[in-house]
């Protein structure tokens, strides 16, 4: 996995500051460290700023605030003896203890480091595990003899030594054939297993025996053994798969299933996991997550986690990567294309739009009449799809300039208007909408919104024709430049929040996560795309809702009929926000939505658990 926001935005933050006057970066590092203080605590303060220093003097890593966040957080939930013996207590009552055979290919490993990562496994609550190693042809004597003497000090090792180099993808073959469990773990040559891994895996196994594929959360070991780096991770995400390869470390796979797929395939070096794990997971969707940092990825010179993981966004890896998308379109029979991300490791597949693909674009509005001249000159004139119709349904506007441009607007074939003469109610006013709507893909759009992106429709298309997708969503922006709208959380910061709210335009946050096609539990209607047959399946909004809570309710409903919901960064908007109404939230509706899905959806699965409710900026819960 990647770092999409770590230190490397920190260092780039220094640099400018170091550009500028003293005195105004002076002023520039006081109010940071004010902000950290007010943020995070006095502690994480006064970490930055020796880690600033230790930059600045002595040429040392430079923290992210994240990076001394997790450290701190590590350190407050580290196991105790009496909780690691409270697990093996436990492992006593499972009924169910399959073998997981840990696989490992090694090549030219520091002895040391080979070491560090089967003790890793040795240390290990569950028991019943095996490591099945396969050496790729070492030059290294001492990596040789450090192998040597592990197969023959410990009966549950297997070692086989290759006679010519095989690749990464032919060694873990290699290892995988000695593996006699029901399920194999992944282990790279200089990585660490948490204590607690196979545990944590055996516990979901006896919770649901079903299970094909287990993923867990992740951090990095920098070079001087610190965790940086906490990777907290979704739960089974499709979309988000196609942009990169988010679940990677720890990756416990049923064998059955990697013999039928014939393991890692040659020819995708740098991406011989994400090719695996694409095709693993045509074959089952048998997929669960766990919300605990298990595996540990080392950052070191000649490590896995550099030549497999810095470089994964290079050419090669990146071509390997590209290659292996295409394949999954091919196997899946899904015409289209792959293209580079909006950053270094993404990618963006992009299914081939059919001939007939039409949209209905849905304005709603009532007077205001200069934001939605906006909206619409904005939809006719920079949309570079012109396969739509633009269908405009009034809530009894009286202001004349608006019933003046809505009356020039009878010209132009692909615009309709229609009437609600009715007490204003979003969700009936859509639903009226949809119902006079020409296209079986309908786009509820608000009329303060603008288009900046010209394949924003094209975008959004292109998704919604993936089997499986029923909803789709924008990337909204205020019209400074943050971002207004990158999801929906539920139960966060209230009962939903939109994450990446105020970063800046050109920031990917959270691992790339405002950047990336990916799942997501709610989208808003300020810019959606819905299949009409699913709208209508639906009985479209619920016009219990009629100022808010609407789009969430939709999406939850959707998802409830096994639809998913997909956001897009490659639809960019601008967004006023509500200029028709006001920006209105109805303590009533509210109360309304609680009550229907705070039981039935306790938790949203697509933001982890471990981050706070009170907060949506992904800062660990301290």
């Amino acid at each position: 996995m990647h770092s999409w926001y770590d230190g490397s935005q920190c260092c780039r933050l220094v640099k400018e500051v170091c550009k500028r006057p003293a005195q105004k970066r002076m002023t520039s590092k006081l109010k940071k460290t004010t902000d950290l203080v007010k943020t995070e605590g006095v502690g994480v303060a006064l970490r930055y700023i020796t880690s600033y220093l230790g930059f600045k003097l002595l040429g040392t890593r430079l923290l992210s605030v994240e990076d001394i966040c997790y450290q701190q957080w590590r350190s407050k939930n580290a196991f105790t003896a009496q909780e690691l013996e409270a697990m093996r207590a436990e492992v006593t009552r499972f009924t169910y203890q399959p073998l997981i055979s840990v696989v490992m290919p090694v090549f030219d490993v520091e002895p040391a480091l080979l070491c560090s990562a089967v003790s890793s496994i040795e240390k290990q609550v569950y028991p019943n595990w095996e490591v099945c190693i396969a050496d790729d042809c070492s030059t290294r004597a001492d990596t040789k003899s450090k192998l040597e003497r592990l197969a023959s000090a410990a009966g549950r090792i297997k070692v086989r030594y290759l006679s010519r180099n095989a690749g990464i993808a032919g060694a873990t073959n290699a290892a995988i054939e000695l593996a006699e469990g029901e399920f194999i773990a992944l282990l790279d040559h200089d990585d660490e297993l948490s204590p607690d891994a196979l545990f944590e895996v055996a516990k979901l196994l006896n919770a649901h025996p079903d299970t094909d594929m287990v993923y867990s959360d992740e951090d990095k070991l920098d070079e001087r053994g610190r965790h940086v780096e906490a990777f907290l991770k979704p739960e089974w995400s499709p979309e988000l798969l196609w942009s990169n390869m988010y679940t990677c470390h720890l990756g416990v796979y049923r064998k059955s299933i990697i013999d039928q797929i014939r393991g890692l395939r040659a020819g995708f070096d740098g991406a011989q996991d994400y090719d695996f794990v694409l095709r693993f997971t045509e074959h089952t969707g048998r997929i669960r997550h766990i919300p605990k940092i298990l595996y540990h990825w080392r950052r070191a010179t000649g490590s896995t986690s550099v030549v497999y993981g810095t470089s994964f966004g290079g050419k090669s890896a990146a071509e390997a990567s590209m290659k292996a998308l295409e394949d999954a379109l091919k196997r899946r029979e899904i015409t289209g294309t792959v293209e580079r991300g909006l950053f270094d490791g993404s990618f963006r597949v992009r299914p081939v739009l059919p001939a007939d693909a039409f949209a209905s674009v849905i304005i709603p509005t009532r007077d205001n009449v200069n934001h939605l001249r906006t909206c619409v000159e904005s939809v006719r004139q920079k949309t570079s799809s012109r396969n739509y119709e633009i269908v405009i349904i009034d809530n009894q506007s009286v202001e004349e300039e608006t019933k003046r441009y809505l009356g020039s607007l009878g010209g132009d074939s692909r615009i309709r208007i229609i009437q609600h003469d009715a007490e204003f109610n979003f969700s009936a006013m859509n639903n009226h909408a949809a119902q006079g709507a020409r296209s079986n893909v309908l786009v509820f759009l608000n009329n303060d919104t603008e288009v900046i992106e010209p394949g924003w429709l094209e975008a959004m298309l292109e998704l919604i024709q993936i089997p499986g997708v029923g909803v789709v969503g924008a990337k909204l922006l205020y019209p400074d430049d943050t971002i207004q709208h990158a999801g929906i959380v539920l139960w966060h910061c209230g009962t939903a929040g939109h994450l990446h709210s105020r970063l800046p335009r050109d920031e990917h946050g959270y691992f790339g996560m405002a950047d990336s096609i990916r799942n997501c539990s709610a989208v808003t209607a300020a810019c959606m795309m819905v299949r009409r047959d699913v709208f209508e399946s639906l009985g479209g909004f619920d016009t219990s809702y009629r100022t808010s809570y609407q789009d969430v309710d939709l999406c939850l409903r959707a998802q409830e009929a096994d639809w998913r919901v997909v956001f897009t960064p490659f639809a960019l908007l601008y967004h006023h926000e509500s200029v028709s109404t006001g920006r209105r939230t109805s303590e009533q509706e509210e109360q309304l939505f609680r009550k229907r899905w705070e039981t039935k959806v306790p938790a949203d699965r697509y933001y982890n658990p471990n981050f706070p409710p009170n907060r949506l900026d992904f800062r660990l819960k301290q």
